[in-house]
């Protein structure tokens, strides 16, 4: 049996009733939201300036790729893991603010970097910076809505995603092509900056104000707190999770993992556009922009509507099922777009790819808080930003970019390997994740005996 913070038993779904009644949560799902929007700010703005830096610290698309793979990806996956311990034992408002100032300060920082070098670092600072953010906010939304209406709040507070991905394609275009012509601009201390050393200094000074403003948010009490959580469980209570159900964990994880690299692998489509058909980076931008604020948004309410009525319906694997058949829906736009014929072609595919890269965001972490005890769930959900970040956020870039510079030639290199990616990922995160159905089901139940039988 489950307990709230007072000792008292809570139903299968139910939640506080100071919280449901109230509008709060919903206020706090809008602030959180506006916080994902400056992550994404800061990390996508990188991909509207891959020429003047490439330029200016004379490095290659491969050497590009690892300041968002290596260098960000990793840290902020590994990160992911001690911070998720934290946010399950701390004040996680607290810890969501000190992550916020700290990647705002290390944007500014990559504005005043002179070196690849130096650069890579304050990248490095961004990604530990954002680490703390999403498995604090799965688990403070987890004890803010019940169990029919958070795949709901998590699709509100996914759209941060697509929001922050528009707004530094759109805005970034716009702000990259006026500060160009301001050419360099010499500061004290730290010696001539150019254009994009002047975009990552607008973009990470308001983040300051975000995490001032998270600080105010009201900390939700822990609910469905097991009895053993007060002897607060080692991280390896999280492999004990996975180990129970292991084909559910690969489903969960890997499958998740590998339809974020799918997803990643779209910060090369602004640079194929201003490769293949000239275009300039404010329309690049723009277009990549707008697909990711319009497509995007509606494929993650999408799936939080339609996984949250399966799951009222007595269908408890919605979230793990519509993952698998979304990876059979973004695969034809992955591999055609690429190598589409003319520009119109390929920007009108944008549309059902950025529409499917919605789903996961909202799907997975769901489908994790669903089954997870109260005093594993920020961690499990840092397991699920580990894979991701792993394979998707580090891989996702950085392996089309080394198949266009060591397997493939030509003009065409990076459209053929950005294609032949999509063909072989696709399938095979349908298949991982269809795999581990029959395990959640069992794990569902187990968790909420109540729940009645599958439709």
């Amino acid at each position: 049996m489950t307990v709230n913070s007072e000792g008292r038993p809570l139903t299968d779904i139910q939640a506080p009733s100071a919280v449901r009644a109230s509008l709060y949560p919903w206020y706090a799902v809008g602030v959180l939201m506006l916080a994902y929007v400056f992550s994404y700010l800061d990390r996508q703005i990188l991909y509207l300036m891959v020429g003047p830096i490439r330029r200016d610290l004379h490095i290659t698309d491969f050497e590009f790729s690892l300041l968002s793979g290596a260098a960000f990806g990793i840290f902020y996956t590994f990160m992911g893991l001690p911070i998720g311990w934290l946010a399950d034992r701390w004040n996680r408002k607290r810890l969501m603010a000190a992550g916020i100032a700290a990647w705002s300060v290390m944007t500014v920082l990559c504005g005043v970097a002179q070196s690849y070098g130096l650069l890579f670092l304050a990248r490095v600072g961004v990604g530990v910076g954002e680490s703390t953010l999403s498995p604090s906010a799965y688990s403070f939304l987890s004890d803010s809505f019940d169990k029919v209406r958070l795949p709901r709040a998590i699709s509100i507070y996914g759209l941060g995603l697509f929001i922050g991905a528009g707004a530094a394609l759109i805005i970034g275009g716009q702000v990259i092509g006026a500060v160009e012509t301001w050419g360099t601009v010499a500061l004290p201390l730290v010696g001539e900056l150019r254009s994009w050393h002047l975009v990552f200094l607008i973009v990470g000074l308001p983040g300051l104000l975000v995490a001032l403003w998270i600080s105010t948010l009201r900390e939700p009490a822990r609910t469905g707190v097991t009895a053993s959580a007060q002897a607060r469980l080692p991280f390896a209570e999280v492999f004990r999770f996975i180990a129970e159900k292991p084909l559910m964990a690969v489903s969960l994880f890997l499958g998740a993992a590998l339809f974020s690299a799918q997803a990643y692998a779209d910060s090369w489509y602004p640079t194929l556009f201003m490769r293949l058909w000239g275009w300039k980076v404010q329309s690049a931008g723009q277009i990549v922009g707008a697909s990711s604020l319009i497509a995007g948004p509606i494929g993650m309410l999408f799936a939080g509507w339609l996984s949250s009525r399966w799951i009222a319906q007595g269908k408890v694997d919605a979230c793990l099922r519509i993952t698998a058949w979304a990876a059979l829906g973004i695969t034809l736009p992955a591999t055609l777009l690429p190598i589409a014929p003319n520009a119109t072609v390929m920007a009108l595919l944008l549309f059902p790819f950025k529409f499917f890269i919605g789903f996961t965001p909202v799907l997975i972490p769901s489908a994790l808080q669903l089954v997870a005890p109260n005093q594993i769930r920020a961690q499990l959900g840092a397991m699920f930003l580990f894979c991701t970040g792993l394979i998707g956020v580090t891989g996702g870039p950085i392996l089309p970019a080394f198949l266009s510079d060591y397997v493939f030639t030509g003009a065409y290199a990076l459209p053929h390997a950005l294609s032949v990616t999509a063909a072989i990922i696709g399938p095979s995160t349908f298949l991982v994740s269809w795999i581990g159905l029959g395990q959640y089901r069992a794990r569902y139940r187990a968790m909420h005996p109540a729940t009645a039988s599958m439709s």
